[in-house]
């Protein structure tokens, strides 16, 4: 999956169709309503998805090392890479009136899409032992995803294949993770540590404003999570 969408980054790069490409992207899915995307776009985003890990590191102790590596190497890779190649967000780029912005402009840059890797990887770490349909199901989900980020108007196409190709290998490599030896119960603890402190800064996040329903959605929905993990037994095994 990285292997192919790394060609196809590559052929829209040297066709010097990535501006182009995004104007009529952009334009053709704003026959879906703004909301729908700015819902789907919650799968993306950060807070959530190490939301989703640490559930299933609660339910699965041994394999918290391989979660950590996913969850802190994604966010870092983000971060570190936006600032490394330094590309201006379409709104700042292109023509005034050409991006209808359905979201709040972040402050940061474009290169690569933080919300692709971070569906691309949950994908990723997902997918392995899944039925055919469920593997098809994460794909399409990481797809709408990076639609959403082109419909929303804040992403290029380069950024979110390069985003979704860096996800899908940052999750072939914690994969390779060996899973810890540690007693499952202390493992577990440390599970429900983290769970705390994600809670923590979703509830401040929370408190810092609500720009739309999508925002107040996928922070209630990480508290959600982090109640269950908090809630959960001690592993039996």
């Amino acid at each position: 999956m990285a292997v192919v969408l790394g060609i196809l980054a590559l052929l829209v790069w040297l066709a010097g169709v990535n501006q182009p490409l995004f104007i009529t992207l952009h334009h053709a899915l704003a026959v879906v309503p703004g909301v729908v995307w700015r819902l789907l776009s919650m799968a993306g985003e950060w807070m959530l998805v190490i939301g989703v890990l640490l559930l299933l590191a609660a339910r699965q102790p041994a394999v918290l090392p391989r979660m950590l590596v996913l969850g802190s190497a994604g966010v870092l890779a983000s971060i570190a890479l936006k600032a490394g190649f330094d590309v201006l967000r379409p709104p700042l780029v292109l023509p005034a009136g050409t991006v209808n912005l359905l979201d709040v402009l972040p402050g940061n840059r474009s290169f690569p899409s933080g919300h692709a890797v971070a569906v691309a990887a949950l994908a990723g770490v997902l997918m392995p032992r899944r039925s055919l349909a469920a593997q098809l199901g994460l794909v399409l989900l990481a797809v709408l995803v990076c639609l959403s980020r082109l419909a929303i108007g804040v992403h290029w196409p380069l950024d979110v294949l390069a985003g979704a190709a860096c996800g899908f290998v940052l999750a072939h490599l914690a994969g390779r993770v060996r899973k810890s030896s540690w007693p499952a119960a202390l493992l577990l603890q440390a599970v429900k540590a983290l769970a705390l402190v994600l809670l923590a800064v979703t509830v401040w996040k929370l408190g810092q404003g609500r720009p739309n329903e999508a925002y107040v959605l996928y922070n209630l929905i990480t508290l959600a999570l982090c109640a269950v993990v908090l809630r959960g037994k001690m592993p039996t095994v």
